[in-house]
């Protein structure tokens, strides 16, 4: 195709793009759009099946076809998938101040024209903008390792968690909404990791975490190891976020057999600007 047929193409999409909210006759479509390619789409799929009491969703629209959508979570998390030229219509519908962005590459410049970078996502990010690499295990790649330490975490955990984590018990609880494991020292939790969500045969891994004293010793490599049998015995395969800045946590993964998926996500707290 051409330079110019490519463009006029362009152009006329843009003319005829319509931006609307996510009424529940369009939730079929737009969950059909986002299967296309579940790594991508894992966490807006999870919150409009889950989450939709605190899910506001948007798409952008040419004729009957979907080119992208932003959907806020919680008041706080902006997530923009699709598109590129559909991104500014999109962002126009975002009334949040600070917003925590998750966005694809071709988004950032549009993001950029009203919002200011100010805190990455992840705190060993180098900078104002994390930079995340999916990887995913299968059964066929994993490479076990057995910890003698390790063992299942429940609720009862809560504080223990919140305590590792530094995070709030709500957090931690919600982390101990579906598989975790835990290496223990004395009654002391120091290692962590957890899958809370699912989408059907995919799982995702978080809460991934080593107190300070205790790292070098192979106890991320032991959870992560647990945790991930026990969710591929359910028949699932596995993902992760992780940072391209956290070397050490790469090296974890990879030697579990998780392969980067091809995906990048860029994701970071933002400051709208004023005029």
């Amino acid at each position: 195709m051409s330079c110019s047929v490519e463009l006029n193409r362009v152009g006329k999409r843009l003319r005829t793009l319509r931006i609307m909210a996510l009424q529940q006759s369009y939730e079929k479509r737009l969950l059909e759009y986002m299967n296309h390619d579940r790594i991508s789409h894992f966490y807006p799929i999870y919150d409009i099946l889950h989450m939709r009491e605190k899910t506001r969703a948007w798409l952008a629209l040419s004729g009957s076809d979907l080119f992208g959508y932003l959907i806020q979570f919680d008041g706080r998390i902006s997530c923009l998938r699709g598109d590129a030229d559909a991104a500014p219509r999109l962002l126009e519908q975002n009334d949040l101040t600070t917003p925590l962005f998750n966005i694809e590459p071709t988004h950032l410049s549009a993001v950029k024209r009203i919002f200011e970078p100010v805190a990455p996502a992840d705190k060993m990010t180098i900078g104002k903008i994390s930079t995340f690499t999916p990887m995913l295990v299968t059964r066929e790649r994993f490479k076990p390792v057995v910890g003698d330490k390790v063992r299942e975490v429940g609720k009862d955990y809560v504080q223990l968690v919140s305590d590792l984590l530094g995070t709030d018990g709500q957090t931690a609880l919600e982390l101990l909404s579906g598989y975790a494991f835990g290496v223990f020292k004395w009654d002391r939790l120091v290692s962590f990791a957890a899958s809370p969500n699912m989408i059907d045969d995919l799982a995702i891994v978080r809460g991934v975490f080593t107190a300070a004293k205790e790292r070098n010793r192979g106890y991320s490599k032991c959870v992560c190891s647990a945790l991930v049998d026990r969710l591929l015995r359910d028949g699932k395969d596995v993902f992760l976020y992780v940072s391209k800045d956290n070397t050490a946590a790469m090296n974890v993964y990879n030697s579990l057999g998780f392969k980067a998926t091809g995906h990048v996500v860029l994701s970071f707290w933002a400051q709208r600007k004023t005029d």
